[in-house]
C-alpha cells in the first residue's frame, strides 16, 4: 500500500513540475513576443528616420528606393545564410552512435530470441524451427 501511495505522490509531483515548467515557458514566450513587437516598431522608426534624412537632399521617391534597395540586399544576404544547410558534426555522430546501438540491440535480441526456443523445447527439431521463425520475425522488426 505504501508503494502505491509513493508512486501516486511521485506522479502528482511530476505533473505539478510539468505544469509549472509549461507556465514558465508560456510566460517567456509572451515576453519574447512583446520584445519582438517592439523590435519591429524600432526597425520601422529607423526606416522612417533614414527616409527623412535621405530626403533632405533628394527627391522623396529616390530616398525610399535607396532604403528599399538596402533592405533588399540585407534580405538577400540573410535569406542566403538561412538557406544554407550545414550539418552539425556532433548531431551526425550522435545519429551514427544511435543507429549502431539500435542495430546491436536488434542483433542481441535476435540471438536471445533464437536461443530461447532451443532451451525450452523438448525436441531439437521443433526448437530449431521455432528459433528460426522467431529470429526472422525479430530481424524484420529491427530493420524498420
Amino acid at each position: 500500500m505504501r508503494l502505491i501511495s509513493l508512486l501516486r505522490l511521485a506522479a502528482q509531483a511530476e505533473s505539478l513540475r510539468w505544469r509549472r515548467m509549461g507556465r514558465g515557458y508560456a510566460i517567456q514566450a509572451a515576453l519574447g513576443a512583446g520584445a519582438a513587437a517592439f523590435a519591429l516598431m524600432l526597425l520601422v522608426m529607423l526606416h522612417v528616420a533614414a527616409l527623412i534624412w535621405l530626403a533632405e537632399g533628394r527627391n522623396g521617391v529616390s530616398a525610399a528606393l535607396i532604403i528599399a534597395f538596402v533592405d533588399l540586399v540585407i534580405l538577400a544576404v540573410l535569406g542566403w545564410l538561412a538557406a544554407r544547410h550545414a550539418e552539425d558534426p556532433v548531431a551526425v555522430e550522435a545519429e551514427r552512435v544511435r543507429n549502431d546501438a539500435l542495430r546491436q540491440v536488434g542483433d542481441q535480441t535476435a540471438r536471445v530470441a533464437m536461443l530461447a526456443p532451443l532451451l525450452r523445447s523438448q525436441s531439437a527439431k521443433k526448437g530449431l524451427v521455432g528459433a528460426a521463425l522467431t529470429a526472422a520475425v525479430v530481424g524484420l522488426l529491427t530493420r524498420r
